[in-house]
């Protein structure tokens, strides 16, 4: 065994199956004396293939021969204080009420929540995991099928009033469009229409691939219930998008002579108090924001429809945040993200769906490669002789500053690597701790062409649009979700130039970063990715809204999802008519007397 100097580090090596492997330890110096030669202990960590070594982050010597040790992941308190504390609440005999009913534990045989708790704690064999396993799997599939179940109850329940919408308008609108719609954003048009002349509000998500054309057909449903006399507000989830949408649509509404706005976190005071005095007199026909839009003081005079642009990053609690506050207003939600159609009905089982697949005529086919870290300098070549044509780029990085935790390259390596080999030319970065004036001039700056290479996080993930871009390099590839990728991939060959895709990594032998070399639609992408490994991490580490299951996977436990959501509709019944109760469900409601429940 080594050590380092600083004995802040432990630098060590283990022979496992005859292979010798080095181990680092970031921990306290009295560690290592614990650590010698012949001793056996069990290793928590990341191996790091490139260097070929471990990163520990706990080290056990306990003897697991004959005994299941349950591990804690709390700052300062020890696994034996939390299982006393656990024990003592146990032997003051406290009455716990169960979160699903009785019989449905009796159906399946699942612990009940008293002995779930007790076996989690002390578990005494591999089954008693088994069934912690069971019951934590089934009883989080059934409280997300009753979440689907209650949104859908609610939206049943409310009755909006008859839209009267004018189609002379619309097919003006239609045929002023520079290009031909699809076959399939005009099936998507009528969905739209159907559901806002509609007595129940619409609920729908239109999902399509990057650059489908989601966003006339939203522009549709705006100007619809903007013609029956109905505002709209249009939520995105960045400000860098927000001002960009606005951009776009304030064309077609100074057009026909339409009030269109902006309110972002950049809005200043005197300004934000006009606007959303102007909101609320009727004045503003649409309303382009954040999420921030849901806030409190955000008033409309007659709102008719909500319109949620990525969809996947607005979640089941946000929608019921939606539903409350606009209980008789439309809603869409778009989605570039595409999924599987099993598992579209499964995780968006509140919404009615519609799906973009045919793409517009011209679109030209961004050409993806993988490449490993020690061809990046040819790579940086390649780059070069793109701005020497006049084209620009991005580079994409999963960090902003170095993390010694995360083994992922961050956005000031890369602009320290790029700066280096690209002197002469001028490239800016882009993340979120810089602030939202800075990023808009960044940006800016690029859309005109003053900056050539831009490197940045995922905050250009979704809807920036620069015709010039025609290369989109993304570090680590293997660190982001294949819809992120696919995403990224999108912000290039929107223009008339051949574009290209690097996918940087070291692990060139990635099944799924494969399936983004060979497919280029997000449809075929997302039932690709839904084969080799369900729908885990399809986008990304760090989304969030699709799936919010800890212990549940809709691939694995798919039998366990289909019992799970037929029982939520008999409980959902039983739990309407008074029949049921539950401290767990009661959470999900939002207004039990508005939706029928009856309450003591």
């Amino acid at each position: 065994m080594k050590y380092q100097k600083n004995v802040y580090s432990i630098i060590f090596y283990i022979n496992i199956f005859n292979y010798k492997l080095k181990c680092i330890l970031f921990s306290s110096d009295y560690l290592r004396y614990k650590l010698y030669k012949g001793i056996e202990v069990i290793l928590y960590g990341r191996y790091k293939k490139e260097n070929n070594e471990f990163v520990v982050k706990k080290v056990f010597f306990d003897d697991f021969t004959n005994k299941i040790v349950v591990n804690y992941d709390y700052k300062n308190i020890k696994s034996y204080q939390v299982q006393k504390i656990v024990k003592n609440i146990l032997d003051m005999n406290y009455e716990i009420d169960d979160t699903i009913p009785k019989a449905l534990i009796e159906k399946y045989r699942l612990y009940p929540i008293k002995t779930l708790i007790t076996k989690a704690h002390y578990p005494l064999s591999i089954n008693d995991i088994k069934q912690i396993d069971r019951r934590r799997k089934y009883e989080e599939f059934f409280f997300y099928a009753m979440s689907f179940n209650i949104l859908r109850t609610i939206r049943d329940k409310y009755h909006k009033k008859e839209r009267v919408i004018n189609m002379d308008f619309l097919n003006t609108f239609i045929k002023d469009i520079p290009f031909k719609l699809t076959k399939d954003q005009i099936k998507s048009i009528e969905d739209i229409k159907k559901d806002i002349l509609d007595k129940k509000p619409m609920n729908r998500l239109i999902q399509g691939d990057v650059g489908c054309g989601k966003s006339i057909v939203s522009l549709y449903a705006i100007f619809a219930v903007i013609s029956a006399g109905y505002q709209a507000l249009l939520m995105l989830p960045t400000e860098i998008l927000a001002n960009q949408q606005y951009l776009s649509f304030k064309k077609y509404f100074d057009k026909y002579n339409l009030c269109i706005n902006i309110l972002t976190s950049s809005t200043k005071n005197k300004e934000r108090k006009e606007i959303l005095s102007d909101l609320l007199n009727g004045k503003i026909n649409l309303l382009v924001g954040t999420h921030s839009l849901l806030n409190e003081e955000v008033k409309a005079s007659n709102l008719g429809l909500v319109v949620i642009d990525e969809q996947h990053k607005f979640g089941v609690n946000q929608r019921k945040i939606l539903i409350e506050k606009y209980k008789d207003v439309d809603a869409i939600y778009l989605s570039a993200t595409p999924i599987p159609r099993t598992l579209g009905l499964t995780v968006f089982g509140d919404l009615d769906i519609s799906s973009i697949k045919s793409m517009p005529e011209g679109r030209i086919k961004v050409e993806t490669k993988i490449i490993s870290y020690n061809k990046l300098k040819s790579l940086i070549k390649l780059l070069k002789l793109e701005i020497e044509k006049g084209n620009q780029a991005y580079v994409v990085c999963p960090l902003i500053n170095k993390n010694i935790d995360f083994d992922a390259i961050s956005v000031e390596e890369v602009e320290k690597i790029f700066k280096e080999e690209l002197e002469e030319i001028n490239i800016k970065t882009i993340h979120s701790k810089i602030s939202n004036d800075e990023k808009q001039k960044i940006m800016d700056d690029f859309n005109e062409g003053i900056v050539k290479v831009l490197i940045s996080t995922t905050v250009i993930e979704v809807g920036v649009n620069n015709p010039k871009a025609s290369m989109m390099i993304i570090m680590d590839a293997n660190r982001f979700g294949l819809a992120q990728i696919h995403q990224l991939r999108g912000r290039v060959g929107r223009g008339t130039v051949k574009s290209y895709c690097a996918l940087v990594t070291n692990d060139l032998e990635n099944e799924r970063l494969k399936v983004l070399e060979e497919i280029s639609d997000g449809f075929g992408i997302a039932d690709a990715d839904f084969k080799l490994r369900g729908p885990g991490d399809y986008f990304g580490y760090s989304q969030s809204g699709f799936n919010d299951l800890e212990y549940a996977s809709f691939d694995l436990d798919y039998k366990i999802w289909e019992c799970a959501k037929s029982d939520s509709l008999i409980y959902l019944d039983d739990y309407l008519n008074g029949k049921e109760k539950s401290s767990r469900f009661d959470k999900i409601l939002l207004d039990k007397e508005k939706i029928g429940i009856k309450t003591n």
